[in-house]
């Protein structure tokens, strides 16, 4: 059973939900495991002043204890500075997230709207083409207009065939010295003035060419193609006549069933649609730009990481941990043996604690990548308008179970793919008989005619009106006449 355009769309905007917030799991994580790190740095911290104790006697306890508090204060305040960015960080995002949830079921609305301005049109229009075809006059001229087109397309076919005729003949004709001798003399004609003997050579010459059938060759080669266009304008003129006749009977029935104003109404609803899909396509952008800058927060790597990692540095270069434990090897004491184990032993701890939010901020990079493929899925979507109620896929089509198993970037790229081919636009009354991109008042035109023109006329009216419809491509104010709805 088909599935509707709105309903996957749904699908994927709680897909995209979802995918924010497993990504918000996953910094709650590695924020836990940050928190594990900072216990652990107070521990070696604390291990580290109770050394310097035991190794400097001579020192204050007040002095070292003074140093130290100084150094921790720096990086206190870069991880205040931090924390303090990420708060702000976090509420642009909220904000970010409550307007673009706000845009896209403003959106829907609009989809709504626009889906039921396209059914009333087409209404309407169905409406028009049956009064069209109970019309005899326009049934009359549905038939001279088929006849019309079918004359011009065997007149367009003759005038190509000469065409090409002509440019695979006449270079011979050109290149032939002995031809264009006798063609530029004008032997044969009146105007032939040579006498004597060269009179009597040229008669020779154009014997032993047959220049006379030649001649005649060249001169239709020549002529001809130009005879059957100004043949073709003037089927052309009759043709238009006619078809201005039509224009007008389609024009009055459709003034007074009013399809321009419903024309109007879903043409100012889909630039509505563009507009509003304009904006949100921007704050998508702006919120996975926060959502990148969150992430780059809760990186290991970060400039905050790297500044807080140049202080301890400073701080570390004092009390390296191996010369720690070579001091403690030489004294008999067992109090720094112990206290140098405990620090190795979490250092030791650290090290496998930078691993596990290593992996974890390698897991929140590939989330993020996958959410912002997944984002441009959705734009693309949107774009092409799949989330019309008009817009069908095939039963087949599982989203929810794709991005289950999606496990790269690829694997999303692989889903719009797959939606792409698993589409179809529901058929209008219009779309069952012709699929020309044209102005809904062009498809109206050429709908009637096909119905209205006799059995054996009816594919040359079909044609007739496309061949309209492509000599016009503005309607009324001359603007562009893609008819957005039914270019399917």
């Amino acid at each position: 059973m088909p599935i509707s355009g709105p309903a996957v769309h749904r699908q994927l905007i709680d897909a995209y939900a979802n995918a924010q917030t497993r990504l918000e799991q996953e910094r709650q994580r590695i924020s836990s495991s940050k928190g594990e790190r900072d216990n652990l740095e107070d521990h070696r911290g604390d291990a580290l002043v109770e050394l310097a104790e035991h190794y400097l006697p001579e020192l204050s306890l007040e002095a070292i204890r003074e140093t130290w508090s100084d150094v921790r204060s720096s990086v206190a305040d870069v991880l205040m500075r931090k924390e303090d960015h990420r708060r702000r960080v976090r509420e642009s995002l909220a904000n970010a997230n409550r307007n673009r949830e706000q845009l896209e079921a403003e959106l829907m609305t609009i989809n709504v709207e626009l889906d039921a301005a396209t059914e009333a049109e087409q209404e309407i229009a169905d409406q028009v083409e049956r009064s069209l075809r109970e019309s005899d006059e326009f049934v009359r001229l549905s038939d001279r207009a088929a006849v019309a087109e079918a004359a011009l397309e065997r007149a367009e076919a003759n005038l190509q065939e000469i065409d090409q005729d002509a440019a695979r003949k006449l270079p011979a004709y050109d290149s032939s010295s002995l031809f264009r001798y006798l063609y530029d003399e004008r032997f044969g004609t009146e105007q032939y003035s040579k006498r004597g003997f060269t009179r009597r050579a040229d008669r020779w010459l154009a014997k032993f060419i047959n220049y006379q059938q030649a001649r005649k060759s060249y001169e239709f080669l020549k002529q001809t193609p130009e005879k059957m266009r100004e043949i073709i304008a003037a089927d052309r003129q009759a043709f238009d006549t006619v078809m201005n006749e039509l224009e007008r009977h389609r024009d009055d029935v459709a003034r007074k069933l009013g399809l321009q104003t419903k024309i109007s109404e879903r043409q100012q609803l889909e630039a509505k649609r563009e507009s509003q899909l304009k904006v949100l396509n921007e704050v998508v952008e702006n919120t996975n730009s926060i959502e990148r800058e969150l992430t780059e927060l809760d990186d290991t790597r970060g400039p905050y990481y790297r500044e807080a990692i140049s202080i301890f540095r400073g701080m570390l270069e004092k009390t390296d941990s191996r010369e720690l434990r070579e001091r403690a090897r030489e004294t008999p004491e067992l109090t720094d043996d112990q206290i140098v184990a405990r620090l190795v032993g979490v250092e030791l701890e650290i090290d496998e604690l930078e691993k596990t939010v290593e992996t974890r901020r390698d897991s929140l990079v590939h989330m993020q990548a996958m959410m912002d493929a997944l984002g441009q899925v959705i734009q693309r979507f949107r774009a092409l308008q799949f989330d019309s109620s008009r817009s069908q896929f095939v039963g087949t089509l599982d989203v929810l179970d794709d991005l289950y198993r999606a496990r790269d970037v690829n694997d999303v790229n692989g889903l719009w793919e797959r939606i792409r081919s698993a589409q179809r636009w529901g058929p209008t009354t219009t779309e069952k008989i012709t699929s020309v991109a044209t102005h809904p008042m062009t498809q109206v035109l050429i709908n009637a005619m096909a119905h209205a023109a006799g059995g054996a006329m009816q594919a040359h009216a079909r044609r007739a009106g496309q061949r309209r419809g492509r000599n016009r491509m503005t309607w009324d104010d001359g603007s562009s006449s893609s008819g957005n709805h039914r270019r399917r």
